[in-house]
């Protein structure tokens, strides 16, 4: 379990700000995004979305500690269909990229959390499970959620030599959580039931732990190495 952590979130000013944040406050009890115009967006999914730059000598050595656990441990499997997975007590493994890592995660969840909370100050205990997963030509994961958490996300290392004549290729799939979007469908097909996103090396993103998604097959040749990781949020309190 990583230290407590305190997390300090700015938001705006000007205006009637007692009123402002009193809307604020019961709009993101409501997971409502009001910005006060004619259109409000009820109930968006927050993902987190970064590149972080300057990232590929750190992503040569997460490659190089993958690839060196794959040939010693066999696979767990869950969701995956070929391919390989790691134990999942990768943020433990004794690797200064890993605490690297874990600040990585750190500052994601920030993030989200001051989209959720706007300016509010928090403290709680952050439990971070992570693992490795490997895949070659022709491996997927199947679409499923992570039970008993409250954010996964995932970091691409590398991803390997695609064909580049197939698109989508390895990209992750988000389902639209809203189960009755597609009843009637508009002429101009403005309905989406899923966000396919083609992922770079260096990227990260969080989402929330109950939204089901996937990961479509990878060909090509090389190794496609992701790092998947849950959050649980212990001792949440609003100070």
């Amino acid at each position: 379990m990583l230290p407590a952590m305190s997390h300090l979130l700015a938001g705006g000013g000007g205006g009637n700000k007692r009123a402002r944040d009193k809307r604020r406050t019961r709009d993101q009890a409501m997971q409502l995004h009001d910005t006060g115009e004619d259109v409000v967006l009820a109930f968006p999914t927050p993902i987190f979305r970064h590149t972080w730059p300057d990232s590929g000598g750190f992503n040569a050595r997460l490659k190089e500690i993958v690839l060196a656990r794959k040939a010693a441990d066999s696979s767990t499997t869950r969701s995956n269909v070929g391919g390989w997975q790691s134990s999942h007590d990768l943020i433990t493994w004794p690797h200064p990229e890993m605490q690297q890592l874990g600040q990585m995660i750190h500052e994601a969840f920030g993030a989200v959390m001051e989209k959720e909370l706007g300016h509010k100050r928090f403290t709680c205990r952050l439990a971070v499970t992570a693992w490795a997963n490997v895949n070659g030509h022709g491996h997927y994961n199947r679409h499923h959620t992570h039970a008993n958490n409250h954010w996964s996300g995932v970091y691409y290392v590398s991803l390997g030599e695609p064909d580049t004549s197939i698109s989508p290729n390895g990209a992750i799939e988000f389902i639209d959580p809203r189960s009755a979007v597609g009843v009637f469908e508009l002429a101009a097909g403005t309905s989406v039931s899923t966000w396919t996103l083609q992922p770079e090396a260096g990227q990260m993103l969080l989402f929330p732990s109950w939204i089901r998604h996937g990961v479509l097959p990878f060909y090509g040749s090389g190794e496609r190495i992701s790092i998947a990781f849950n959050l649980r949020a212990h001792d949440f309190q609003l100070t």
